[in-house]
């Protein structure tokens, strides 16, 4: 199967952000190949999955590796009757379907959302609706990685500590990353030593 689409920094900085909220319920919405999913499962028993499966992914594959809840629709049209503490949002990528996302999610998250592909030149209007979304709304952008970022009302435990830690600089009290000394520690350096070039499940491996 193929590799996942994150970057080594980017699976870490998810790990960490996650792990604020670890054993309480979360949701994936645009699942793909389970490869950001399995990061979630490791972090809690209740997660909830939606995806309609029409791109070149099969569910079938997805269903042996994720042990979660599948709910088999598109974004726009699925429903859910439960709050969660963190979300991944990784299925519309025009401008309109991220926005919307944003709008109908963001009211069943009670702590982060995660929105992939924030800043990636292949997905420009993702970035213009988490901009419309942050100025239209209370939601702030808390911590910008390589290609997501994180929203939430409040900075949380995790970005705190990742602000101590690595290069970083602040704007209006959003968090980006720039250039310096990465830090040593063994966590980061499992993430960072592991060739994206494996197969998907190399990110797995991280946690053992």
């Amino acid at each position: 199967m193929p590799i996942p689409g994150k970057t080594n920094l980017d699976w870490y900085l998810f790990y960490k952000i996650i792990s604020d909220y670890k054993g309480k319920p979360m949701l994936e919405v645009g699942v793909g190949r389970g490869g950001t999913a399995l990061t979630m499962a490791y972090m809690t028993p209740i997660l909830d999955v939606i995806d309609s499966w029409d791109q070149t992914w099969q569910k079938e594959d997805v269903e042996k590796i994720l042990p979660a809840n599948f709910i088999d629709s598109k974004s726009s049209q699925a429903e859910i009757d439960k709050d969660y503490a963190c979300i991944h949002l990784d299925a519309n990528k025009s401008f309109k379907g991220t926005l919307d996302d944003l709008t109908k999610y963001s009211a069943h998250c009670s702590g982060v959302i995660c929105v992939d592909d924030y800043l990636q030149s292949m997905w420009p209007e993702v970035t213009r609706a988490v901009d419309v979304f942050v100025n239209q709304t209370d939601w702030k952008r808390i911590l910008i990685g390589n290609h997501q970022v994180f929203l939430s009302r409040k900075r949380t435990p995790a970005v705190k500590k990742i602000a101590m830690k690595f290069p970083v600089s602040m704007v209006d009290e959003e968090i980006f990353f720039t250039y310096g000394k990465l830090p040593s520690d063994k966590l980061f350096q499992k993430f960072m030593s592991v060739n994206n070039k494996r197969l998907y499940t190399w990110h797995k491996k991280a946690f053992t």
